[in-house]
């Protein structure tokens, strides 16, 4: 089965076709139920104490069909929205290693990377760089020495919601690395001179299941049970797009992390979106090619 996050119609449709039943029977269940809901504020820690089986009862579901595929939405600034079609997401030693746009112009400004023994590499001017004698970054830590969790992995969100700035602004202008190389330089331009030819997008991808693990909880867990949490989750995304006032907080929008290693291939690209700044957030804005 799957499950499309991409708004409120589809994930009406994913629901009723998770539980078997129908979209008027799970819109009744939320409309009855999204103050208390939305009151409770749900994150990764506590979504577990929504009552599942109160929502099945109601909707008469015996069973879940288990999720498959879902959607995920990466927040990704790119010059060529092109290129994210070509390049597809790719984790960060892919990214800086192949033939991409971000490798290109880092190697236009002497950098240079190897990936080896499950570490990055980076070199100046042909030559390894001692990263200790740089000014202080997290280098070390996103080129994964022995005291990082080599966490090179796509994440994204579940759901299509808007952001606060504070809470993304390392993914907005230039990516995180080019941000984390002039920290070190202490040259700003080489995160800046990239973000002036950028605009931020939303990339909306379908991922398989077993490809992808959940904010706040094990590695480990089976198909059955993510499919349980996300059905929660999803109960929770249309009780906040049903409810009438705007919540005190904003909804919990749960992050998804890819499996290490695993590249999103430009093909299964489904949306992309725009992300206006309004205030302190930022909407993401239907985009058409």
């Amino acid at each position: 089965m799957y499950l499309n996050t991409l708004g409120k119609h589809e994930l009406y449709q994913s629901v009723a076709k998770i539980t078997g039943t129908t979209e008027k029977l799970i819109k009744e269940y939320v409309l009855e139920n999204m103050d208390e809901i939305t009151d409770y504020h749900y994150d990764e820690s506590s979504i577990h104490y929504m009552e599942l089986d109160k929502f099945m009862e109601y909707i008469g579901c015996r069973k879940l069909h288990q999720i498959d595929k879902i959607v995920v939405n990466h927040i990704t600034p790119r010059k060529d929205i092109s290129g994210v079609y070509e390049e597809g997401l790719l984790t960060l030693p892919h990214a800086l290693t192949k033939d991409t746009v971000l490798a290109e112009y880092l190697r236009k400004i002497g950098f240079t990377f190897e990936f080896k023994d499950e570490c990055i590499i980076m070199k100046k001017d042909g030559k390894a760089v001692e990263l200790d004698k740089l000014n202080f970054s997290n280098l070390n830590v996103r080129f994964g020495d022995k005291c990082s969790l080599k966490d090179f992995n796509v994440n994204g969100y579940l759901f299509v919601d808007e952001f606060e700035i504070d809470r993304v602004r390392g993914w907005l202008g230039s990516p995180e690395i080019l941000k984390s190389i002039a920290n070190a330089y202490s040259k700003t331009n080489i995160a800046d001179d990239y973000a002036d030819e950028c605009r931020n997008f939303l990339v909306s991808f379908d991922v398989s299941i077993d490809k992808i693990d959940l904010e706040g909880f094990s590695a480990d867990i089976d198909t059955e049970y993510k499919t349980e949490i996300l059905v929660k989750y999803a109960i929770m995304a249309l009780a906040y797009y049903e409810v009438k006032s705007k919540p005190f907080f904003q909804m919990y929008n749960p992050i998804i992390f890819l499996k290490r290693n695993y590249d999103v291939p430009g093909t299964d690209i489904c949306k992309m979106w725009i992300l206006k700044f309004e205030r302190d957030r930022i909407i993401p804005t239907e985009f058409e090619i």
